[in-house]
């Protein structure tokens, strides 16, 4: 969200599911769905304001036509979805590989930076109306959001990769929706079936073991501390994000939250100074890269995909997510997670698989 993704985001179906069960299939008009979320923080909804080419070609009439044509759209879309899983997966590689360079917080307002000018840009490319600003009564909601998804969760990430290895990483931040649904079942009063907190019940086991993952001896690792802080903070994002989805574009919000996190790492500049001056050139690219394509280019991918396929199929896709880091990490780092850190994250992989089943609520 992600920015990142984490964003990121990105964005997952989490805290917002039963809203937008009750929603979907209705065929009212007028009705919409909550939104998705990405993995590094965005939140994702279908957008009004998006160009032709974003929109469903079911609802715009501009279906290819021809054998040749309906056969290549669906490699098309899943090869958006593809593309975009695989840039989230390879930011927390990313962040490893340059944490030898660059510190978390100069590492953060680099990234974002440039992610800042990839968002604007994707918001004023796809806009069909005049840009609008954020209104006031909303700025200290926004200024929140900001907070947790650019600042808390990338510190959080970025500190955490300096002892825990990608893999386990993205694992623990694959718990946000088991997470956001206990924030949700206490501050929105959502319900959770016994399905729902057996889901929450594994996600909390896998999640302390792997506490103690990538390390030698018995005790906690503090990176994986860090990257916890990192899933929490995501998570209350996602709850918290919920009332501006409905009075912004998606598209609005992601550039609101980016440029404001953004603004908020600006006094980690003196420090960024100083370490530009010091870093390879090869890691002042990874960070532009890092900024660009997974905080910005995976995010049109993944809105393109996520119009023309099913809710279902795309949040499942997101399970695949810490599995590409793992394949990601092992062919340009060649390292991967200890055996604590793997069964911890397939154990609250599973548990989160179940929170975020129809049956959980």
């Amino acid at each position: 969200m992600n920015a990142a993704a984490p964003p990121t985001d990105l964005l997952f179906d989490h805290a917002h599911r039963s809203d937008r069960h009750r929603h979907e299939g209705t065929g009212r008009a007028g009705r919409r769905r909550d939104p998705q979320v990405l993995p590094g923080g965005t939140l994702e909804r279908r957008d009004p304001f998006m160009t032709a080419e974003q929109t469903p070609a079911t609802t715009t009439g501009t279906r290819p036509t021809g054998r040749g044509a309906d056969s290549a759209r669906p490699v098309r879309i899943w090869l958006a979805l593809g593309v975009a899983l695989t840039l989230w997966a390879s930011a927390f590689v990313g962040i490893k590989a340059v944490l030898h360079d660059f510190s978390p917080g100069p590492l953060v307002l680099l990234r974002f930076c440039v992610a800042s000018a990839g968002v604007v840009a994707i918001w004023v490319v796809t806009a069909r109306r005049r840009l609008r600003l954020p209104a006031l009564r909303d700025l200290p909601l926004l200024l929140l959001c900001a907070l947790l998804v650019i600042v808390v969760y990338n510190l959080g990430v970025g500190y955490g990769e300096s002892t825990l290895s990608p893999g386990t990483a993205s694992f623990i931040i694959g718990q946000a929706p088991v997470f956001s649904t206990v924030l949700a079942a206490f501050l929105l009063r959502e319900k959770v079936a016994v399905l729902g907190w057996v889901g929450i019940g594994l996600g909390a086991g896998g999640t302390v073991a792997m506490l103690f993952a990538d390390q030698a001896g018995p005790r906690i690792n503090a990176g994986a501390l860090h990257v916890l802080a990192a899933a929490l903070a995501e998570s209350l994002y996602f709850v918290l994000s919920k009332p501006l989805l409905g009075r912004y574009t998606s598209t609005e919000f992601n550039a609101f939250v980016t440029v404001l996190g953004t603004l908020m790492t600006l006094p980690y500049l003196g420090r960024l100074g100083h370490e530009v001056d010091a870093a390879s050139a090869g890691s002042i690219a990874v960070v532009v890269y890092l900024g660009l394509f997974p905080a910005a280019v995976a995010y049109v991918l993944w809105n393109y995909a996520m119009t023309r396929l099913s809710v279902s199929t795309t949040t499942s896709a997101l399970y695949a997510l810490p599995f590409l880091t793992l394949v990601v990490s092992l062919l340009l780092l060649h390292t991967l997670p200890t055996a604590l850190g793997l069964a911890g994250g397939l154990v609250s992989l599973i548990g989160a698989a179940l929170v975020n089943s129809r049956r959980a609520r």
